[in-house]
């Protein structure tokens, strides 16, 4: 096995079992907290969320991206990064009674306060994780992140037990990056001299600012609809939101997230050899397509059952938000590929014009989308998203110069799969067990089966060698 495959096995492993244990942790969070304590930390989280994005001034890529690096490019970037760090913590301090008041929320100067932490916790360990990605050892960063997930949960877990509501929350996202930086201290054998070399910085850091203004630019984004639902309909309505696009971005960043992270580096070696770049891109967007697709379009089918089910009654909203969002959902999915690869061709200048168009143009359209409440913000998100990632991929494989309708004719196999699928599970729930458990178990062990079949059927799911492959 090649080291890519090994790296996206493993990456796919760190990201899913993340996941999961975010997905248990929810399912015990939402029955003991209620909707207005998820709301609050959403409103928190759109400050902090870039912020973190920040943290690392952008030049982490540009680490993993260099050819050749050397001991002042680490330990300059080691203490650019606490010195960012320490920036973030001071002026969300000095923010957090704006933001409060931006929202018409008290209580969430004291939220954000407490997670000013966040940014000191998380620069420690910016370099090392490089290294790690670099290295492509993703195990190791695997178990480091997986541990340190998990280890949040059962803390948040274990506070909402205690009658701490919304902390349990804060606590939650302040033991991750905290847990993660003391493990990746623990992992690695690289530490920080006294070098703070600017020719070295000067190096890294135009490719770094187009990185940190994209991954900036991006979020806003991805998350102006968390904006104008806590500045207009208020933290109640803002905890369903918050839960129903906690699930629907769970395929998202558990396929593409985690391929994109391990190709970066791989894309970056192969980019003077553009036939074995684009071939690489065509192969990726077609295995993400062949993950998320299914996942994306079972959530669809399952949403009421599942948010019964998991969730309880009091979270009833979330299934049709959750529904609208899941068309957002397949379009980021594949769409999210695109960044990985404009940093590997070193166009993130690129990547930073596009994100500043898009964040202009999901703003006036949730603008007008607000105006029908919770479920005119989603349908505005999830319209938006579905026309643009058309032009995003449409720009990027002009850069590349791949036939952009190839690529799609590649997608086409997956999206028929689920689509037969979900035709699949809707003619069954006539049919289902009385029982909601039941029902919901049933119609998920359908799907799955129904989703084998057509791809067997379709040619793209084929026995070799004794073992079942897909056809990428």
């Amino acid at each position: 096995m090649s080291a890519i495959a090994r790296g996206i096995g493993w990456a796919l492993m760190s990201q899913m079992g993340r996941q999961l244990a975010v997905f248990v942790t929810t399912i015990f969070l939402a029955r003991l907290l209620q909707p207005e304590d998820f709301g609050l930390l959403g409103m928190a989280t759109v400050f902090t969320g870039l912020a973190m994005l920040l943290n690392d001034a952008g030049v982490s890529g540009a680490l993993v991206q260099r050819e050749r690096i050397e001991e002042a490019h680490l330990s300059s970037m080691f203490w650019l990064n606490q010195i960012v760090g320490l920036v973030l913590c001071l002026a969300t301090l000095a923010l957090a009674p704006l933001i409060a008041g931006f929202f018409d929320t008290p209580a969430l100067a004291r939220v954000l306060e407490a997670l000013s932490l966040l940014f000191v916790a998380g620069a420690l360990g910016i370099v090392q994780q490089c290294l790690l990605v670099r290295a492509m050892d993703f195990r190791r960063l695997a178990v480091i992140e997986t541990s340190a997930v998990l280890l949040a949960g059962v803390a948040a877990v274990v506070g909402a037990l205690a009658g701490l509501g919304v902390w349990s929350l804060v606590l939650q996202l302040l033991l991750v990056p905290t847990l993660t930086s003391a493990g990746l201290w623990l992992a690695s054998d690289w530490r920080p001299r006294r070098v703070f070399d600017r020719a070295a910085l000067s190096e890294l850091v135009p490719f770094g600012l187009n990185v940190a203004g994209f991954n900036g630019v991006n979020y806003l984004a991805r998350n102006l609809d968390y904006l104008f639902v806590g500045k207009f309909l208020g933290a109640s309505p803002l905890g369903f939101y918050t839960l129903a696009y906690r699930l629907m971005v769970y395929p998202l960043q558990a396929v593409s997230t985690s391929v994109s992270r391990v190709l970066f580096p791989a894309f970056s070696r192969a980019s003077g050899r553009p036939e074995e770049l684009r071939a690489g891109y065509l192969k990726m967007t077609k295995g993400v397509s062949m993950v998320t697709f299914p996942m994306i379009f079972g959530i669809f089918a399952v949403a009421p059952e599942f948010v019964e089910v998991v969730y309880g009654a009091k979270w009833a909203p979330t299934a049709d938000i959750l529904r609208i969002l899941c068309v957002a959902g397949l379009a980021q999915s594949v769409g999210s590929t695109a960044g990985a690869m404009y940093q590997a061709i070193n166009r993130p200048d690129i990547q930073l014009r596009m994100a500043l168009l898009n964040t202009s143009l999901t703003a006036a359209v949730l603008a007008i989308g607000v105006q029908w409440g919770l479920l005119g913000v989603a349908a505005a998100y999830a319209a938006y998203a579905f026309v643009w990632v058309h032009f995003s991929l449409y720009v990027l494989t002009r850069q590349i110069e791949l036939d952009y309708w190839h690529m799609y004719r590649r997608l086409g196999p997956s999206l028929l799969a689920s689509s037969l699928m979900l035709a699949a599970v809707t003619a069954i729930k006539p049919h289902l067990p009385p029982s909601p458990v039941a029902g919901l178990v049933t119609m998920i062990v359908f799907g799955a089966l129904a989703h084998s079949a057509a791809l067997v059927l379709l040619g793209e799911l084929r026995r070799r060698g004794g073992r079942l492959q897909l056809r990428l």
